[in-house]
C-alpha cells in the first residue's frame, strides 16, 4: 500500500490525513536478538519516512523502538521527536519476549524521555502469542481476542504499577481493541483497588483507576464507528480522548471505509461536537498535529 494509494484513499473518504501504523512490525517485540530488534526498528523509521511521510505531508508516523534496550530506545526517540518529519508517536509492542510488562520500571528511562519531547506512546493490539489462543481454530477466535486482551494487561500493569501517576504529562493511546473494554476496566480496576489485595496499591495512588480514566490525560483510545458500547464510553470518560481509526488498509473493504464517516455522522445519538472530537479534533490534540 504505496504513498499513492494511501493519498488516493484520503481524497475519497474526504480525510486530512493520516497516522500509519505498522503491521508485521507489531511483532518487534517478539524478536529474540536485541542488536537486530534495534537494527529493525532504525531500518523501519528510515523506511517509513523516506518512502511515506517525506512523499506526503498529509502522512504521519509512528516510530519503532527497541524495548530490550533502554538507551537505543531512548536515542531513537529522540531521534525521531528532533530530527525526523511528522513522527508523532512511537509504538511499544503490546506482547514481547521479554517478560516485562510495560508496569516495570525497566521502561521509566523511556517514559521519562518521552515526556520530556511530549512524544505520544503507542500499544497496538495483536499479536496473540503467550495468551493461550494457540489452539483455536479457525483464526476469527484468535483475532476476537488478540487485540483487547494484550491491551488490558499492559494497561492493568502500568496502572497499579504508577505509571500513569508518575508521568502525568505522558500521552499513552490504546489502539485497535475498540473502546468497549474502557468501562468494563474502570469497574475491574476499582474493584480490586478497593479490596483486600488493593491495600499496598491504596497507598502509593493517589486517585482510583476510574478517576485516571476519566479526570486526567493519560489514557487515549480508538473506537470503531459501529460500537454499541461507544455511547457508554462517552458517558464514563467524556469524548475527549476517543479517536477514530479507519484500519486501512487491513479488513475492511474500500467500501466500508468510505461508508464509515457518513454514517457516524448521520447518527442522531451523538452531537455535532463529539463528531468533530472523535473524527478530527482528537487525534489532532493527541498527536499534536496543528
Amino acid at each position: 500500500t504505496d504513498v499513492k494509494i494511501w493519498g488516493e484513499m484520503l481524497d475519497k473518504v474526504g480525510l486530512e490525513g493520516s497516522v500509519l501504523y505498522p503491521t508485521a512490525a507489531l511483532a518487534l517485540g517478539l524478536m529474540q536478538s536485541h542488536d537486530f530488534q534495534i537494527a529493525a526498528a532504525t531500518a523501519y523509521n528510515n523506511w517509513l519516512e523516506a518512502e511515506y511521510i517525506r512523499k506526503d505531508a498529509r502522512l504521519h508516523g509512528v516510530g519503532l523502538l527497541s524495548i530490550n534496550d533502554m538507551g537505543a530506545a531512548r536515542k531513537e526517540l529522540v531521534r525521531c521527536a528532533t530530527q525526523r518529519k511528522n513522527f508523532v508517536a512511537m509504538l511499544l509492542p503490546t506482547v514481547t519476549g521479554n517478560a516485562r510488562a510495560y508496569g516495570d520500571e525497566f521502561y521509566f528511562p523511556l517514559y521519562e524521555e518521552a515526556e520530556r519531547q511530549n512524544m505520544v506512546l503507542a500499544f497496538h493490539g495483536a499479536p496473540s502469542k503467550g495468551f493461550g489462543l494457540d489452539y483455536l481454530r479457525p483464526f476469527l477466535k484468535v483475532h476476537a481476542l488478540e487485540h483487547p486482551v494484550p491491551l488490558m494487561i499492559q494497561l492493568t500493569d502500568m496502572m497499579f504499577s504508577g505509571v500513569f501517576e508518575t508521568f502525568p504529562r505522558l500521552k499513552f493511546v490504546f489502539l485497535e481493541g475498540g473502546c468497549a473494554w474502557v468501562t468494563f476496566m474502570m469497574d475491574r480496576l476499582d474493584y480490586e483497588y478497593d479490596s483486600v489485595f488493593g491495600t499496598s496499591v491504596r497507598k502509593a495512588m493517589k486517585r482510583k483507576p476510574s478517576e485516571i480514566f476519566r479526570d486526567t490525560e493519560s489514557i487515549w483510545v480508538s473506537c470503531e464507528m459501529g460500537e454499541m458500547s461507544l455511547k457508554y464510553v462517552i458517558d464514563a470518560i467524556g469524548s475527549d480522548r476517543v479517536i477514530y481509526a479507519s484500519d486501512f488498509p487491513h479488513e475492511p473493504s474500500e467500501a466500508e471505509i468510505i461508508g464509515d464517516v457518513p454514517e457516524f455522522l448521520a447518527d442522531t445519538r451523538y452531537s455535532g461536537e463529539v463528531k468533530r472530537k472523535i473524527l478530527s479534533s482528537n487525534a489532532k490534540a493527541l498527536y499534536g498535529i496543528a
